[in-house]
């Protein structure tokens, strides 16, 4: 085998997504963890054609396959665990008599597995809530990383058949581990992202229908540091530092690093030590599957796919065993002989279409990504048979597409993104940590990555593999989410200059590849962020694993450049981090990325982003809405000197006052945050659309992706997301919707080009219709501008409308665009407001703007299949423009909004005369009812609104965003606040 670094940049690849459903893993089961989340269904499709094979005409009698049993099943063991902390068990006992029955742990508190020891105590009451009105390093005391701590529980034995054998499987601990069983040692973990699997069929063969008690000691981190403190007048997040004073944290290799603290999450006490996935049982007979991986061909015109599958067997069996090899691809069936001639041997069998010519697919169904087609899923079972019973099954999905990395740009080699033959421009979202305190059911996984596809993005980053989880890959494989999958190193300490746990790195990346390179949603693997580690051991031993292990994927070596120096293939340029992270005004966006960059794939862009009012009131304690302070900087006000007061950042309060007018009060300030948020994060997306296309000999560099920092909050922050830590949407989520439509119509904010982008696979054509308005409501001019067919995967400019805004007679004007095809149909639509005279920096004059009275009504529409469908429509019947109307489900009860709720559209901004129908999803929770009620807001929301408050879903004002005359005695942060 060829030992340099294959890339196959140019290659058809198909990958598989899902796991394993019994006996080894349990990737793709339901329900797997403790919830009642059910994974969105494979939509119906036509199973791929069985190759024809002759038949004679008289055929045999049709004898019946005889019923096979089965040795194959898993359980869950999430319950009944308890926990201590090791200072309080004495050393003078053996680590094994833990695990024995006598053992007495009454004074043990209740565990929450999978969790961390901080999740346990917080459930327990030992702490309160520590991410709302509390500000973490003040309530929790930073001991809690300096501890070990046990876990143990008790398990059912199962009644073992003949050859069975009885397994433990962790899928992830943090950060080491010994593990026992009954007073005997089982085996060790090292590393958060470590799986292990032990076969403890020797310790309770001889105990059936008993329990067995199993005892778990963790180990906190081997480089630790003191806390990094919030400080609002400081105006630098924490220190100014990210990942500890030193940044010594980072030596430990495979942990969950960031919880040092970072300039997004505080401190987090433990440091996120614990169990922090699920810990099954499982059986299997003799021969044990322990790998599957699908490695096929495309043909150039994805008119087929040839499979080859690698199926890894273990014998446990004691003496030779011979066994059958079967499976189904949809509606394709195959078998292979396999023989294990002595206990302990592993085999790995390949399958292809030489030998079963139905592993030749015909016309596959394609993997899409999202906005492209569909996310095509192929359900696949493998199984190994022992004569006529089941000693082990895989069951799990994988997609098909084929994907090409390279761009070239002159003499570089973009990193650029074509999937199944289609040019796609990333358009992405930072996810960082799934969750503070790893707080991470199946269903908040989902939701939060179904709001990464209804906000049309179609990547996530996972930074630093910080949130490496089978939820994360199944809900991106479901909902057609391409992974950038890092690993688990950063510059910003400096254990990548050291040799720490090199080892152990490169252990746990071993085996994140080979648990979930499966995955169709999984596009690259990448080193580390923002910069290669001194330790050259690092770089090539991720390059040699990578070519082991996934050839067909390529693998950076790092989110600032790829470095390709040992190994043969191609170095991919193009792409770089670098922000900015604070809020910028569109027209430097737009400045920034233009037709000439030589960075054409910006992975890191992001601004400020502020929630709503409820969810800030929620996150702060009632004496610091008016007055930020300390608990404002334990919510990341001070990202990039944010608050104003720091050496870098836009200064969250002075250039939100500088823009739209003087602060009032804490509603006032969001209510002006929301246009901050909605301006800025959509021309991040926009600014890179319309720089899509081709290059040519007068186009000498054009937009290949951008992934905004962040699209996904670990904590309630002020800073870099899209919606809340509570799910809940801000406008942020509406301006990453609207900027990242497939097929749009976009104003250049440096230039005033009107743009058609079309990032379909499909030419489009039509008319564009363009209008400005006045402040005052009055139409300044309407022109339409007729649109020769836009190619697909391509922008193309249309017209500038300089000289129109030039033409209003107000100083700030609005801008209407509508692209409609040749029959009238309405493809894309986008608004703006903007400074006449195009210096884009003060639009105070918004505040003189006439008060909208818009027409409002809701009804509940449909109840099933779990969820809950209401209808708002929205009219705007006068003579004044309505600009950003936010609606807001809740709770008629207890006055609380209902979360999570997805909104096909929210921060409307209406002319006169328009309507827009908006749908609300809510998925309901068994015994849980809700008394619906929509309650509106805006920034120039008047009081003759016309709210339908007798419907079935009452409309009523949001008295308390709309609540924006200054407090009396108070100026909104210009106030005396504690400290």
């Amino acid at each position: 085998m060829d030992t340099t670094r294959r890339r196959f940049l140019t290659q058809g690849a198909i990958l598989v997504a899902g796991g394993i459903v019994s006996a080894c893993d349990k990737d793709n089961a339901k329900p797997v963890a403790e919830t009642t989340f059910e994974t969105p269904a494979v939509p119906p499709t036509t199973p791929p054609v069985t190759p024809t094979v002759e038949l004679p005409i008289e055929l045999p009698p049709v004898v019946p396959e005889a019923t096979m049993k089965s040795m194959a099943g898993t359980r869950v063991l999430n319950g009944g665990w308890t926990f201590q902390d090791a200072k309080n068990v004495p050393e003078i006992i053996p680590a094994g008599d833990i695990s024995k029955a006598d053992y007495s742990a009454e004074q043990w508190q209740t565990a929450a597995v999978p969790g961390t020891v901080l999740t346990s105590m917080v459930n327990n009451g030992v702490y309160p809530e520590p991410l709302y009105r509390q500000i973490v390093t003040a309530l929790i005391p930073d001991t809690l990383k300096d501890s070990d701590y046990w876990y143990r529980a008790a398990i059912e034995i199962p009644v073992l058949e003949a050859g069975q054998r009885f397994w433990l499987r962790f899928d992830g601990i943090n950060y080491l581990a010994d593990i026992w069983l009954n007073g005997q040692s089982v085996g060790r973990i090292e590393g958060a992202f470590k799986r292990g699997y032990f076969d403890v069929t020797d310790i309770i063969k001889d105990k059936p229908g008993q329990n067995a008690f199993l005892a778990v000691k963790i180990y906190k981190l081997e480089f630790t540091e003191g806390p990094l403190l919030p400080s609002f007048k400081s105006g630098v997040t924490r220190g100014g530092r990210n990942g500890g004073k030193t940044g010594t944290t980072l030596r430990n290799g495979p942990t969950f690093f960031c919880v040092a603290g970072w300039d997004w999450v505080p401190t987090i006490p433990d440091r996120c030590i614990g169990i922090w996935q699920p810990v099954y049982s499982f059986t299997t007979g003799a021969l044990r599957i322990t790998d599957v991986r699908i490695d096929p061909v495309i043909a150039d015109d994805l008119t087929s796919a040839d499979l080859a599958i690698h199926v890894t067997v273990v014998n446990h069996g004691g003496s030779e065993k011979a066994g059958v090899v079967s499976g189904r691809i949809g509606d394709i069936e195959f078998k292979h002989a396999i023989e294990l001639p002595t206990d302990g041997q592993t085999k790995t069998v390949t399958l292809t279409s030489t030998d079963l010519p139905q592993l030749l697919l015909k016309n596959p169904k394609l993997w899409w990504p999202n906005g492209y087609g569909d996310p095509y899923l192929y359900p696949v079972s493998i199984r190994v048979n022992v004569g006529d019973t089941t000693s082990d099954v895989r069951e799990l999905k994988y997609g098909i597409r084929k994907i090409q990395y390279v761009r070239p740009r002159g003499a570089n080699n973009d990193l650029g993104i074509t999937i199944n033959n289609l040019p796609i421009l990333v358009m992405g979202g930072n996810w960082d940590l799934d969750e503070a305190l790893k707080r991470v059911p199946r269903e908040r996984i989902f939701n939060a990555v179904r709001l990464h596809r209804d906000a049309n993005l179609n990547l996530i980053r996972n930074w630093n593999g910080q949130s490496t989880s089978k939820d994360f890959f199944e809900a991106c494989d479901e909902y057609g989410i391409l992974v950038w999958q890092d690993f688990f190193y950063s510059t910003e300490g400096d254990w990548a200059s050291g040799a720490y746990n090199v080892e152990r790195y490169l252990d746990n990346v071993r085996d994140v590849i080979t648990n979930y390179r499966n995955h169709a949603s999984i596009l690259l693997w990448c080193g580390g962020n923002e910069g290669k580690p001194n330790n050259q051991k690092l770089v090539d031993g991720l390059d040699k694993l990578v070519t082991e292990l996934d050839p067909r994927r390529e693998c950076l070596t790092s989110s600032a450049g790829d470095t390709n120096e040992q190994y043969a293939g191609t170095k991919l340029d193009g792409y770089s981090s670098g922000g900015p992270y604070h809020w910028v005004t569109p027209q430097s966006l737009f400045s920034k990325v233009s037709s000439d960059s030589s960075t054409p794939f910006h992975n890191e862009m992001g601004s400020y982003s502020i929630p709503t009012l409820e969810f800030v009131q929620s996150m702060l304690p009632e004496q610091s809405w008016q007055c930020p302070d300390d608990y404002w900087a334990d919510r990341d006000i001070n990202a990039n000197g944010g608050n104003g007061n720091g050496s870098s950042g836009g200064g969250i309060f002075g250039a939100t006052a500088n823009r739209y007018g003087k602060l009032t009060n804490l509603a006032d300030f969001v209510r002006k945050a929301q246009l901050m948020n909605y301006e800025c994060i959509k021309a991040i997306y926009e600014a890179h659309a319309v720089n899509f296309g081709p290059i040519t000999p007068t186009v000498t560099s054009t937009s290949t992706g951008v992934i905004m920092w962040m699209s996904h909050p670990a904590q309630p922050s002020f800073v870099w997301q899209m919606y809340s830590y509570d799910l809940e949407q801000h406008s942020s989520f509406f301006a990453v919707k609207n900027g990242s439509k497939r097929v749009n119509v976009v104003m250049n904010a440096q230039t005033r080009i009107v743009s058609v982008v079309n990032q379909s696979a499909e030419r489009v054509k039509g008319s564009v219709d363009i209008s400005v308005y006045n402040l005052d409501g009055s139409l300044v001019v309407r022109t339409v501008q007729n649109v020769s067919p836009v190619p697909a995967a391509s922008a193309v400019k249309i017209i500038d409308i300089g000289a129109k805004i030039a033409a209003a007679t107000s100083a700030v004007c609005f801008v209407s665009l509508k692209f409609s095809n040749s029959v009238g149909q309405l493809l894309a639509e986008n608004f703006y407001w903007y400074q006449k005279g195009n210096a884009d920096k003060d639009y105070t004059s918004m505040e003189t703007m006439p008060l909208a009275a818009p027409s409002i009504a809701a009804r509940k529409v449909e109840e099933k299949d779990g969820n809950a469908k209401i209808a708002v429509t929205v009219e705007n019947p006068g003579t004044a423009i309505a600009v950003m109307v936010h609606l807001q489900l809740f709770d008629r009860k207890t006055n609380k909004r209902i979360l999570p709720a997805f909104f096909s559209d929210n921060y409307l901004n209406l002319l006169p005369g328009v309507k827009r129908e908006v749908t609300i999803e809510v998925p309901l929770q068994e015994g849980v009812t809700y008394d619906f009620g929509v309650r509106v807001d805006g920034f120039n929301f008047g009081p003759d609104a016309k709210l339908d408050a007798s419907g079935s879903v009452p409309v009523v004002r949001n008295e308390n965003a709309l609540a924006i005359a200054p407090c009396p005695g108070i100026t909104f942060n210009n106030c005396a606040a504690p400290q």
